[in-house]
């Protein structure tokens, strides 16, 4: 084969690679349109080729009930973008026949005693979200969030994975590729292990990943973070990851 031949190959391997995300993103964001008409019902035909005997997936919707995460500039709280992202999350993986668990499915904390100081709450929070990890063994972790700082500019969503499951970090690569193959082509940022300063992220023993999917501080995208129908998109953007890790997994 000369050199030619070779280029020509390659190109059209590299187009039949985006064609395929191309389509499945389609399809992902028609059987997100198909849930909200069918009110949820399985719609598999689609996906004959997904993997048996897929894992649980808990989904955790960040912050919630007196903790309300960042804020905007124009006063959007955080848990309010987190909680109607990862219940657009929830419906388009059941559709597809995912097993999924909710952290949280409306606008609370989860702590035993109400007369306890608003940090002792957020920490009994976690460890209720973290004790559904345990009790799920089998299961993976994806944590949804926004992005804040103080320089307006910065954009793009950004995928953080546990040093605790070996699965994380490939997890987390198959999650900012997509992103950004599908719906954030100018997104330059590199997936990274978290520290002891996301809790879940460093107690779980789960292949667990946190999705940081944009910057509440930069006015163009938290005007996208707001808007629903980019939201469905970013949804089927991390179905299509996660379609992508169960593939390829080894």
């Amino acid at each position: 084969m000369n050199r030619g031949e070779v280029i020509c190959s390659v190109s059209m391997r590299y187009f039949v690679v985006r064609l395929r995300s191309a389509l499945l993103f389609f399809a992902l964001c028609v059987l997100v349109l198909l849930s909200l008409f069918l009110g949820n019902k399985a719609t598999k035909t689609a996906f004959e080729a997904l993997p048996p005997q897929l894992p649980l997936i808990i989904l955790d919707a960040g912050h919630g009930g007196e903790d309300g995460g960042a804020v905007a500039p124009d006063g959007t709280n955080e848990k309010n973008l987190n909680l109607s992202l990862t219940l657009k999350l929830d419906a388009l993986l059941r559709s597809l026949g995912f097993q999924t668990l909710l952290t949280r499915s409306d606008d609370t904390l989860s702590y035993p005693d109400k007369s306890l100081r608003m940090r002792e709450k957020k920490v009994a929070d976690l460890q209720a979200r973290l004790a559904l990890t345990k009790q799920n063994p089998n299961s993976i972790l994806l944590s949804i969030h926004q992005n804040q700082f103080s320089d307006p500019r910065y954009d793009g969503a950004q995928i953080f994975y546990s040093g605790n499951h070996p699965q994380s970090a490939f997890l987390a690569e198959c999650l900012q590729n997509a992103i950004v193959r599908d719906l954030q082509p100018d997104n330059t940022r590199q997936t990274k292990q978290s520290g002891a300063e996301i809790f879940l992220l460093n107690q779980a023993q789960i292949p667990a990943v946190m999705a940081e999917c944009g910057f509440m501080s930069n006015p163009a995208e938290l005007k996208k973070l707001k808007d629903e129908s980019y939201q469905q998109q970013l949804a089927a953007s991390i179905a299509n990851g996660l379609l992508d890790y169960f593939n390829n997994r080894m």
